[in-house]
């Protein structure tokens, strides 16, 4: 494997500032980004929406947030993450704002995809933190970072109460305020990592050679295709799931799926910790497992309270996996995170795009949640089968080329 995971020999010990700041503007933005989950349910009753039309529409942010990740991983690794982070906080203000005066599904749709593009900021938040973290720490402030995810909660929670009193489309116009905030925040106050001064700044195609380097890269991208995929995939469709099969309100099913959000960000942090201190192969296998026996478990049609409880325990796995695969990015990419990043994390956000729509047509053809919990849980066998035949092999070349 030729991805060298040697670090700089000056590595800044932390910046507290910085992560605290990077993890608040990923909050902010994953918020706007998810806003469209909590409130389907009233855009399927104004426009009179198919399952599938609602799917497509809860996907499409995440398909600009998640092909934009690419180019806007190597933006930050070039230009450094406080331009870009205030950049992109001040570009999606606009189309979220204008979200509140949407009268048709069409519109709605357009200004999704457009303000999608905030879901990019976790490729700059990781090579941005990182660089303030020595190796043997940045699992941990990763994962601290990771915990802006929480956004995706504050949206889920938020949203309906603020729609039954004020009506969905003033939601738009309120978490746009955040963006613009903090984008001038981010701007003044944060600041990149000190780099070398004789180090010549590489070109973008010289960014771009770090993917034909490692087929560990593409390894990272299946497994957040299903960690930080599952995760979006059910954070938007369990608000529906739990009124459709258990007839829950609308506020209820959002309180319940908040928790989902919360159990899965916050797991995050542990995941970055164990990253630190156990070999990620071996965590991925046990999490990977464990989801595949929680979603062939969901096939019984258990009680609300057992369901509550299996879903709650994915989350959870869920989060480890996520901390763990971008403590493992920055490890072995240390000088190419946000590209590489921006790659993994393209693909968990394609996960996200995809996975609704899919969900969304098996419920309109089939009317019932089973067998799209069986579609799902393929994508565990098929991560396991590459990991125990590719990740051993090339995580032993890694090592061998290290000695």
């Amino acid at each position: 494997m030729n991805a060298s995971i040697n670090t700089p020999a000056q590595t800044p010990n932390g910046n507290t500032r910085v992560l605290v700041l990077a993890t608040l503007a990923f909050a902010v933005c994953f918020a706007a980004w998810a806003l469209f989950s909590p409130l389907a349910v009233y855009f399927r009753a104004e426009f009179n929406l198919s399952s599938t039309a609602v799917g497509l529409l809860l996907a499409t942010p995440v398909l600009l947030g998640s092909i934009a990740r690419v180019p806007i991983g190597v933006l930050t690794d070039k230009f450094g993450g406080r331009r870009v982070f205030s950049i992109l906080l001040l570009f999606g203000f606009f189309p979220l704002f204008l979200a509140g005066f949407a009268q048709s599904y069409g519109f709605l749709l357009v200004c999704g995809f457009f303000f999608g593009i905030i879901g990019t900021s976790f490729a700059i938040g990781i090579p941005q933190v990182s660089q303030w973290y020595p190796k043997e720490k940045q699992g941990l402030a990763l994962g601290i970072y990771g915990v802006g995810n929480v956004g995706s909660a504050v949206a889920t929670f938020g949203a309906p109460f603020l729609a039954e009193s004020l009506g969905w489309h003033k939601v738009f116009m309120i978490y746009s305020v955040p963006l613009l905030f903090m984008a001038f925040v981010y701007w003044f106050f944060s600041e990149d990592a000190p780099k070398p001064a004789h180090i010549k700044p590489p070109t973008f195609g010289d960014k771009l050679k770090v993917y034909k380097s490692s087929n560990l890269i593409w390894i990272f991208c299946l497994f957040y295709f299903m960690t930080f995929g599952f995760f979006v995939t059910f954070s938007l469709w369990l608000p529906s799931y739990f009124r459709d099969f258990y007839k829950l309100t609308p506020v209820k099913a959002g309180s319940f799926t908040s928790i989902f959000v919360f159990a899965t960000t916050f797991s995050r942090i542990l995941g970055g910790y164990l990253g630190d201190r156990i070999p990620g192969r071996r965590i991925l296998i046990v999490l990977s497992l464990v989801i595949l026996s929680i979603l062939v478990f969901l096939n019984l049609n258990v009680s609300l309270t057992t369901s509550l409880s299996v879903f709650y325990l994915m989350g959870i796995c869920l989060g480890l996996g996520n901390g763990v695969l971008f403590k493992l990015v920055a490890e072995y990419f240390p000088k190419d995170t946000g590209t590489v990043g921006g790659m993994v994390g393209a693909a968990g956000g394609l996960g996200g795009f995809f996975l609704p729509i899919i969900l969304g047509t098996i419920k309109d053809y089939t009317n019932n949640y089973s067998l799209g919990f069986i579609f799902v849980s393929l994508i565990c066998l098929i991560c396991l089968s590459f990991m125990e035949e590719k990740t051993i092999t090339t995580m032993h070349k890694k090592a061998a080329n290290v000695a």
